[in-house]
């Protein structure tokens, strides 16, 4: 597996938050929001819950195409900057009802592994549905870049390197 890949699966396993940039074409404005989510494969999707009425929740009822970012950083003891981060575009949407349940398991199984803390932690199932103002929302990324620090330790022009999504279908076993 190349550092590319590995790198990308790093980001998706270890970093918990990510960038999500909504455009609404009738206002010409651009939005971006961070959002907790949790990645599932094949094909690579990140799921998030939000209120419906958040300017990204209802940007994407105007217009599905997004664009975000997943990154770490940290300054380490010798004054360097250790940098990893990924740009990626995509679709996003409402779950539809008939995948809430599927989703909603998935991602408190994700969140809360261990059972006795899933139990209290995890809002319940109708917290996102019916009249609810919680939905749980999947964006299928379709493009994916990871950033490259060896190209900009060089001065190189572009430091992104773009990563083949049908490299992202399943994680590596830990």
């Amino acid at each position: 597996m190349n550092k590319y890949i590995q790198s990308s699966f790093d980001l998706l396993s270890n970093i918990r938050f990510f960038n999500l940039s909504t455009h609404n074409p009738d206002a010409d404005s651009v939005w971006s929001s961070t959002m907790f989510y949790i990645p599932k494969y094949n094909p690579l999707t990140l799921i998030w819950y939000s209120k419906q009425d958040t300017r990204h929740s209802q940007e994407l009822r105007i217009n599905p195409r997004v664009s975000g970012t997943i990154y770490r950083s940290r300054v380490l003891p010798e004054s360097t900057l250790d940098l990893a981060g990924a740009q990626f575009l995509g679709y996003a949407r409402q779950v539809p009802d008939e995948q809430l349940q599927e989703t909603y398991d998935y991602f408190f199984l994700k969140t809360y592994p261990d059972e006795n803390i899933r139990k209290k932690k995890a809002r319940p199932i109708s917290d996102y549905q019916g009249h609810a103002i919680r939905r749980f929302y999947a964006l299928e990324v379709q493009a994916w870049w990871l950033y490259d620090s060896d190209a900009w330790s060089q001065h190189q022009d572009d430091e992104r390197v773009q990563v083949s999504l049908s490299e992202l279908l399943s994680p590596p076993k830990s």
